[in-house]
């Protein structure tokens, strides 16, 4: 069983045993205290494990507080599993070892909160379209981060998902599927034809083959704006 799964299941064992997954039932499933406060800039969330207390960001939206409170979780549980965190260690080392920690704690995270039958069951019914990124943020009452790294991992096809916004557009967060490698990191900005920023400028949703920066093949791009933000799935076409 590859990590991702083994991940997928602490998540899924961890949610089934303290649902409803309310704040204070979150971080007391670990025996740890909640409490917000304001960190340093750039920081939602740590843990003190020392003082069983989990800080979150007081100024982040509370889906977003609620993403950090569990990722913490999921930051616990793995370095509690002996097997899961000594097979992470044999396979990663250095600056990878911990961008690999990040993001299987963002895909446990993900889960607890959206579980990935309900990610399923939408997918079916409407596709991998970046339309559900709000939608099923609002009907969920998770973030929207939590969306996007659910439809990268549950996505039929391998694909990197993102959300950009601001003036000029960036990437505010980005997920892709375990089989693609490098995302879109955080800040990231668009050239000025860039078909998210068409989106984002005329309000239209967008329909193109593309090239993504650090990513090999071409992609089926679909953005879709809403608001203030433009939605992105990118779809790989070949490897």
């Amino acid at each position: 069983m590859s990590l991702r799964h083994r991940v997928l299941e602490l998540a899924q064992d961890y949610r089934r045993a303290h649902a409803p997954l309310t704040p204070e039932r979150l971080a007391g499933g670990i025996g740890a205290r909640l409490a917000y406060t304001r960190l340093p800039e750039g920081q939602f969330g740590t843990f003190l494990p020392e003082k069983k207390l989990i800080l979150i960001e007081q100024t982040s939206p509370p889906k977003r507080q609620r993403f950090t409170l569990a990722h913490e979780v999921m930051h616990f549980l793995i370095q509690h599993d002996e097997d899961l965190l000594s097979e992470l260690h044999e396979t990663h080392t250095g600056q990878a070892l911990e961008r690999q920690l990040e993001a299987l704690c963002n895909l446990g995270a993900a889960e607890m909160l959206l579980p990935g039958e309900a990610v399923e069951a939408a997918l079916g019914q409407k596709g991998q379209t970046p339309r559900l990124i709000p939608e099923l943020a609002e009907r969920y009452q998770v973030s929207e981060e939590v969306a996007i790294i659910a439809l990268a991992e549950r996505g039929p096809i391998p694909s990197l998902v993102l959300m950009a916004g601001s003036r000029p557009l960036r990437v505010y967060f980005s997920a892709h599927h375990p089989q693609l490698e490098g995302r879109l990191a955080r800040g990231m900005g668009f050239h000025r034809n860039d078909p998210l920023v068409v989106a984002a400028e005329t309000g239209l949703p967008q329909h193109i083959q593309t090239r993504l920066p650090n990513h090999s093949g071409l992609y089926s791009l679909e953005a879709y704006p809403k608001g203030k933000r433009v939605y992105a799935v990118y779809k790989r076409l070949q490897p």
